[in-house]
């Protein structure tokens, strides 16, 4: 256009036009930008807020191994017994003759062996409960599936099912669950 006709019809000038043109095209994009945004989070909090219940839920269905804090503390006061007369008989030894130091020094190494066995006691313990706990749920898997199925395939070895596999059946029937409970509320 040229400055006549803009004068004329009082029409802004093609620069100021342009300019207000990309001002609203910016400020729209922001704004479209902004509600993905606001939507992308929505959507990732409740996903993570799934993820948690269901891990939750799967952690109360697993059977929880009890009694654990009474060994725990009970490790822990000897292997923190065993530490203390490690030190007192080192220091002891230090300040001794060499001759008599040679059995103190012993005795402290077998004090330090003590406590150091007493954390892998500790830890082993654990271990073996985990461990029996998962033989256990083995165990129920296999009771489970004999009401289901009469027929047993013999054969050199038996696939029982690996952890993914157990997980994965319990989210979805924790999942199935969620469903019921919705429809019913609903």
């Amino acid at each position: 256009m040229n400055k006549k006709l803009e004068d004329t019809f009082d029409l802004p000038s093609m620069e100021e036009a342009l300019e207000e043109a990309k001002a609203e095209e910016s400020s729209s994009e922001n704004k479209k930008a902004d509600t993905e945004k606001v939507e992308e989070a929505e959507i990732e909090e409740v996903t993570i807020k799934k993820a948690l219940s269901t891990a939750e839920k799967i952690d109360r269905a697993l059977p929880q191994v009890k009694d654990l804090e009474t060994h725990d503390s009970d490790m822990d006061v000897y292997s923190d017994e065993a530490m203390k007369s490690y030190k007192e008989l080192m220091d002891l030894g230090m300040n001794s003759e060499a001759r008599h130091a040679g059995k103190m020094f012993e005795v402290a190494a077998t004090m330090l062996k003590n406590a150091v066995e007493s954390k892998n006691a500790k830890a082993d313990k654990k271990l073996r409960m985990i461990e029996l706990q998962l033989k256990k749920q083995r165990v129920d898997q296999w009771d489970k599936r004999d009401d289901k199925q009469e027929e047993v395939i013999e054969g050199e070895g038996y696939v029982v099912g690996d952890r993914n596999k157990l997980l994965d059946q319990l989210i979805q029937k924790v999942n199935e669950t969620d469903d019921k409970s919705d429809k019913e509320d609903k």
